[in-house]
Formats: structure tokens, C-alpha cells, sequence
């Protein structure tokens, strides 16, 4: 009867231990040399084209498309890997690998996120949205254009890290949208942390969003596949 009791414990303990490292996975220091802010070694060793390597980023269910719906607006973040950026910058079905290796260069020790906010019902322009007059009209592009940068920081870890690179994309037809594009610093330590995009809405008096992207969904993040 001890005997099976024990065997029980043991395989409990077992079990525990299993699913501990499965959610806290350690990267061998191999990994933890190789790690970057946007280059993360993943342990999904899937091969993705490139067609289907955006598909999988883009799609919500993988984690790093995350968003936020607070009545009439919903604010979206999507996290950007270097491959995806070097897709959407090639625009090819296929990619070499030295093309990837030379881009991953350049990007490196920075992260990228575009961040969208967006009219729920996709009516309208969201520049426009709850406008008095011109005056607040220019106010708010004015803002979107240059003042927004500081109400925008990402938590990465224990870290907090302003925006240090931003572009609003202008749109010059009506659209129920507008979307930017983030740039944020490595933090302090190295590995892949739980990562939180906070903004301080001022414009549309929501508060402040929080959108979060999780260590396992990135960890999680197939790899390009390249020529």
C-alpha cells in the first residue's frame, strides 16, 4: 500500500513539474544569447511562407493581435516580429535568407507594434469622431501627429519603456480608423517577457488601455520560411 502511495506522489509531483515548465519554459543560454526584442527564438519550429506567416501573426486566436473594445471605439495592438516586418517591407512569396539576416541587422534592439484605434461600426471618420469644430479638428491631428508619442510606454518585464519611435499614418480620405506605428527599446534584461501596451487616451476620454501580450504566445511564434 506505501509502496503505491508512493508511486502515486512521485507521479503527481512528476505531472506538477511538467506543466510548470511548459507554462515558465527556460531558453538554454544558446537561446539567451540569440534572443532580441523582435527576433525571439522560438520553440515552435513550424516553417511558415510568407503568405502564411502574416495570416498566422495577424490572427488573434495566436496572441499577438490583441484589442480592446470600449463602447463606440476598439483600440488594437499587433505585435510585429522581424520576419513580419520583413514581409510586409518585401512584399514577396518568397524571402532568401540573407535578405531575412540583413533585415534582422537593422531592426534589431528595437520592438515594433502598430496600434490602431477604429469607430466599432466602421462608419465615419474617426477624426472627426464627437468634433466641435475646425478648431478641434486640427487639434486633434495635430496631436495624433506629434503629442500622442508621450502618452504611450510599454511595459516589457519589470521595465517601463517610452515610445521612442512613432509615425501616424495620415490618412487623406475618410476613414473609420487610424493607425500608428510604435517603436520601443529593448528592455533592461535579457529574455522574453509578458509585454503591456499602455495608453493614456486623452482624445477620447477612455482612460487608460492596457493590451497585453503574453511570454508563451510569443515563445510561440513560428518560424519565416526562407530560400
Amino acid at each position: 500500500m506505501k509502496h503505491l502511495l508512493t508511486i502515486a506522489l512521485m507521479f503527481i509531483l512528476l505531472t506538477a513539474c511538467s506543466d510548470k515548465d511548459k507554462h515558465q519554459r527556460v531558453l538554454t543560454k544558446e537561446q539567451e544569447a540569440e534572443v532580441t526584442a523582435g527576433n525571439i527564438q522560438s520553440f515552435n519550429e513550424d516553417e511558415l511562407t510568407p503568405t502564411d506567416y502574416v495570416a498566422w501573426i495577424r490572427d488573434a486566436k495566436n496572441g499577438l493581435l490583441q484589442e480592446k473594445k470600449m463602447e463606440e471605439l476598439v483600440f488594437s495592438a499587433q505585435y510585429k516580429p522581424y520576419a513580419y516586418v520583413t514581409c510586409m517591407e518585401e512584399k514577396k512569396k518568397e524571402i532568401q535568407g540573407a535578405v531575412l539576416k540583413e533585415k534582422i541587422s537593422e531592426l534589431e534592439g528595437m520592438q515594433y507594434i502598430d496600434f490602431k484605434i477604429a469607430l466599432t461600426d466602421g462608419q465615419g471618420e474617426l477624426l472627426k469622431h464627437h468634433v466641435s469644430g475646425p478648431g478641434e479638428y486640427n487639434a486633434r491631428i495635430n496631436y495624433f501627429a506629434f503629442g500622442m508619442q508621450h502618452d504611450i510606454s510599454l511595459v516589457d518585464g519589470t521595465d517601463t519603456i517610452p515610445c521612442s519611435l512613432f509615425h501616424f499614418e495620415r490618412a487623406y480620405d475618410v476613414t473609420p480608423y487610424s493607425t500608428f506605428l510604435l517603436g520601443f527599446n529593448k528592455g533592461t534584461k535579457k529574455g522574453v517577457y509578458d509585454k503591456t501596451l499602455i495608453f493614456q487616451d486623452k482624445t477620447f476620454h477612455k482612460g487608460t488601455i492596457k493590451l497585453s501580450f503574453r511570454r508563451e504566445d510569443l515563445l510561440n511564434t513560428p518560424k519565416l520560411k526562407t530560400t
